[in-house]
């Protein structure tokens, strides 16, 4: 029998360990390459996630103040990057009102004992009567907004609401009357998004540079589509008395050049 010769029986040869090593060289670029793309998808996936519920939980909080709004206080700026309204604090039923002569007094019921309206601040609430138009809800001199001095109770469900001497223009056919805040806005500047409050009613709607310091409620966002098309961040449709407005909120949000669009309709009430 022969014996196997000494070139078969010492295991790999050079070319074998070559080819091996290039071989296992080649399995580790690519699985990292799978792994490095795996990890980027995931990175990206979870970043626009992230973006994503930042604009959600944006538009749940303004769709949350514009339904609490004083009805047609919604106002939209000719740029479409600011939105104005007025908040409700209460409301209640009044039993009498200054109508034919100006009054300093009216008297309101509450529809329970909670006292929730002479808990109010005097001095930062007003008291608004069925203004039928923003320029009806934004003048001071309108005959449908006056200013609050104080409130005394009068009973459980009963209270007495001093006022600056004011002239109503209309009475409510519910007589309701709506005990409200200064105006709020929000409003695109730069890249952020804003909150603006305690600046006061104003009759033309107010830039962002004339309400003061504004919170940032979301960044960074954008004016471009993917397409680098302008977009309207808000569209209103004021609607009428008989059909409530839509106000149509468009966030994008960017980072990282990744960018996430957001879109909502909020149905206004405008009917007082």
């Amino acid at each position: 029998m022969k014996a196997l010769s000494s070139h078969s029986t010492n295991g790999f040869t050079l070319i074998e360990l070559v080819v091996v090593v290039v071989l296992v060289a080649a399995l580790a670029v690519g699985l990292t390459s799978i792994i490095t793309d795996t990890t980027k998808g995931y990175v990206e996936a979870e970043g626009r996630l992230n973006m994503a519920s930042s604009a959600r939980l944006v538009i749940d909080k303004l769709s949350r103040d514009i339904r609490e709004a004083m009805p047609n206080s919604v106002r939209v700026n000719a740029a479409n990057t600011c939105v104005e309204f007025v908040p409700i604090l209460a409301a209640a039923t009044y039993t009498d009102l200054p109508i034919t002569t100006a009054g300093t007094e009216v008297t309101v019921v509450e529809q329970d004992s909670s006292s929730r309206i002479s808990s109010l601040a005097p001095a930062s609430t007003y008291l608004m009567i069925i203004p039928l138009n923003s320029s009806e809800v934004y003048s001071l001199s309108s005959g449908h907004v006056a200013s609050i001095t104080g409130f005394s109770k009068l009973g459980s469900n009963l209270t007495e609401v001093a006022i600056n001497a004011t002239r109503f223009t209309r009475e409510s056919p519910q007589n309701r009357a709506f005990f409200v805040s200064q105006p709020v806005s929000y409003c695109l500047v730069g890249d952020e998004l804003l909150r603006f409050s305690n600046y006061g009613f104003n009759t033309a709607q107010p830039s962002a540079n004339a309400m003061g310091i504004g919170e940032i409620v979301v960044k960074p966002l954008s004016t471009l589509d993917r397409q680098g098309a302008l977009v309207s961040i808000f569209t209103y449709d004021s609607g009428s008395l008989n059909r409530g407005g839509i106000l149509q909120v468009r966030l994008i949000v960017s980072a990282r050049d990744e960018r996430v669009n957001v879109e909502h309709e909020i149905h206004v009430r405008n009917f007082p």
